[in-house]
């Protein structure tokens, strides 16, 4: 036998890497414009063998530290917290969850490898209770900005891939709401000073400068998050600027406006149709770099693509990131929008204890002060939309609002009533909450007995004390409110006869 001459040992050579491919010990000028790095993203297993080796090389051949900052991503294991290994048979591959797996498949993989055969027979069940028709097909962006979302754990990821699924939603909410959106701005043309002339402009009204400073917060979080780090920080707040902010506040709000082509309502349908552009255009550069195949191919379809000056990028991948423009946010217009907010889900809140039809609109009355008197006043337009409302009045005298009203009072600040006469069949809404009230009693009552039990304080363990006492006040909150429900309606029952 004969030792090779020519080999490594794998940390030897790994840690040579930063300079060694640069052409040293020649200065080349890949060394000279590449060396030393910047960054070094690794797992915490091998910082000795790995990332102490490159540093006391670096500095032993170079006299250069090869790397200024390390980055220690988080480990990935299986949802029971447990290292995925091939011995466990819990490896999961990223391939079957980007493009789908079936249960077959995977019990195939198993019978493949090199486990026991005892390991195989208990890495099956596993995959049968978890995996009980497969893995459904997620793609590239669901798994990356799962596996982001995760990062808020620490050092250990334990991933389940429901949640990945879950992120495969979010992708086609995502997809949805953007070509939803395109129609309200497929006849618009922006230029490359839109955002700019649009702040400039004076008929924005207060859900479009919410929504600019949203967008404006957004970029300053996420340069904020990405800067230290802070990668599952930066996901969350993306998801919920789409979410909450882009999809369910703003495009809800502008429907009324873009469906209105008339004349008359020209000048403020092009404000709200810059809004949104600016809106999707920012928030998908800021969402970029954590999806990066949907939002490119969504980016592309924006209109104004290829028409927008000598800055413009052939691709989002090399679009600048958006940075925040101070000017441009808005405190006021975002706690007006909070307060309107407020006014819409009180509303939606009546509508659904009284079991009204997405389809009929409900005529509102608000009690308001303060600012939210303020904030409803300017934003009445905002709150017949989201309310479903056929009319919204403000501080109407008492003498002049309806008997057979129903009533949530909000805060101090505001009361919201409804007029339900002839809207709602009182009988069938009292059996109704009597069969629900029905039930919860018996629920209840067997868990205070429970509870009553002698040495039930004393031997029962302290997170089923906890568990059962939470049960008991929801149930007791249940109970209060359905009681509530059924006398409110025999008094409007009562009233209209």
């Amino acid at each position: 036998m004969e030792r090779d001459e020519d080999v490594l040992d794998t940390w030897f050579s790994s840690g040579l890497f930063p300079f060694s491919v640069m052409g040293w010990p020649d200065q080349t000028d890949d060394l000279k414009a590449f060396y030393p790095t910047s960054l070094l993203e690794t797992g915490l297993d091998i910082l000795f063998f790995w990332v102490a080796r490159m540093v006391m090389m670096g500095l032993e051949l170079t006299d250069t530290l090869p790397f200024h900052t390390v980055f220690l991503h988080a480990m990935v294991r299986d949802k029971e917290g447990r290292k995925m290994s091939k011995s466990l048979g819990n490896v999961i591959d990223p391939l079957e969850v980007i493009g789908g797996c079936s249960l077959q498949s995977l019990q195939e993989r198993l019978e493949g490898g090199n486990l026991a055969p005892k390991e195989v027979v208990r890495a099956k069940k596993n995959n049968e209770l978890e995996f009980p028709d497969g893995i459904p097909e997620c793609g590239s962006d669901a798994l990356r900005f799962g596996l982001l979302a995760y990062t808020v754990q620490g050092r250990d990821i334990s991933l389940d891939v429901k949640r990945v699924v879950g992120y495969r939603m979010f992708c086609n909410k995502l997809w949805n709401a953007t070509r939803f959106a395109l129609q309200f701005v497929a006849d618009f043309n922006p230029t490359a000073t839109t955002l700019d002339d649009l702040m400039a402009n004076d008929l924005l009204v207060a859900r479009d400068r919410f929504m600019i400073s949203r967008t404006m917060k957004a970029a300053e979080t996420l340069n904020d998050y990405l800067a230290t780090y802070r990668f599952g920080d930066a996901q969350q707040a993306i998801y919920n600027f789409w979410l909450d902010d882009l999809c369910d506040v703003y495009l809800e709000l502008i429907k009324p406006v873009v469906y209105d082509k008339s004349d008359e309502n020209k000048a403020k349908r092009e404000v709200a149709q810059a809004t949104l552009w600016v809106s999707l255009d920012i928030g998908l550069r800021l969402l970029h770099p954590m999806m990066p195949f949907v939002t490119e191919e969504l980016w592309q379809r924006l209109p104004g693509r290829g028409t927008l000056g000598p800055t413009e990028t052939p691709s989002i991948m090399i679009a600048p990131y958006p940075e925040c423009i101070d000017s441009y946010k808005n405190e006021e217009a975002e706690e007006s929008m909070a307060n309107t907010m407020k006014a819409i889900k009180a509303c939606r809140a009546l509508r659904a204890s009284y079991n009204i039809a997405n389809k009929v609109q409900t005529h509102f009355y608000l009690k308001a002060s303060g600012p939210t008197e303020a904030a409803a006043t300017a934003q009445i337009d905002d709150i017949k939309t989201l309310g479903k409302a056929s009319a919204v009045e403000i501080n109407v005298a008492d003498t002049d609002m309806p008997t057979t009203a129903g009533t949530v009072i909000v805060d101090d600040q505001l009361t919201v009533l409804m007029d339900v006469k002839g809207l709602v069949d009182y009988q069938v809404e009292i059996k109704r909450l009597k069969k629900n009230l029905n039930s919860t009693i018996p629920s209840m009552q067997t868990l205070e007995k429970r509870m009553a039990i002698d040495g039930y304080e004393d031997n029962a363990p302290d997170d089923l004390k906890q568990s059962n006492q939470e049960k008991l006040e929801a149930l007791t909150i249940k109970k209060s409110e359905l009681e509530g429900a059924i006398e409110n309606f025999e008094r409007l029952a009562l009233l209209d006869k």
